[in-house]
């Protein structure tokens, strides 16, 4: 699991990688830390071979991140990547025991009650299950079809999130 420090590291790697020209309090802003974080960071990027750091002036110093640095940052990025997929496949994967478990109930389709990041993946599950499926910002109450609110309607029950953040079992829904 990243450690807070990852995170920063990553972060940093990316400015030095996407603003060469950028000083401390630049990337400190665009990061989120303090200045004074923000140079320890680069302290320990620059010992770790991963950026450079040239005096242009006595007042003006450049940032470069090293052959190694990219190494790092591509590493690093293919594997938040590569967890950011298995974390999607996990997604499809409740919302479809969700799809299916509805079908099994004999219910019309899924009606999303709110906006939510995932009605593409509900649209797309449903038309693979040949269930309909619909949005709307009324909450409805018709038996043979079964409503999910949108996970940006929290107090909502049931929620699009309690579905994702555990196997939950829609059974009581229906």
């Amino acid at each position: 699991m990243p450690t807070p420090s990852y995170d920063k590291e990553v972060s940093l790697l990316e400015v030095l990688k996407t603003r060469p020209d950028a000083g401390q309090r630049d990337m400190a802003e665009a990061i989120g830390l303090s200045l004074g974080m923000t140079n320890l960071l680069l302290k320990d990027l620059s010992a770790k071979g991963w950026m450079l750091m040239r005096k242009l002036s006595p007042r003006k110093v450049q940032y470069v991140l090293t052959p190694e640095g990219v190494k790092e940052l591509s590493r690093r990025s293919y594997r938040y990547l590569k967890k950011s997929i298995r974390n999607i496949a996990d997604c499809r994967e409740r919302l479809e025991a969700l799809v299916v478990q509805a079908k099994g109930a004999g219910k019309a389709g899924i009606h999303l009650v709110g906006a939510s990041e995932l009605d593409f993946v509900l649209d797309y599950l449903c038309r693979q299950h040949e269930l309909l499926f619909r949005i709307s910002t009324a909450s409805a109450t018709e038996a043979d079809w079964f409503v999910v609110h949108g996970e940006n309607e929290p107090t909502r029950s049931p929620n699009v999130l309690e579905y994702m953040e555990a196997a939950v079992s829609i059974g009581a829904g229906l």
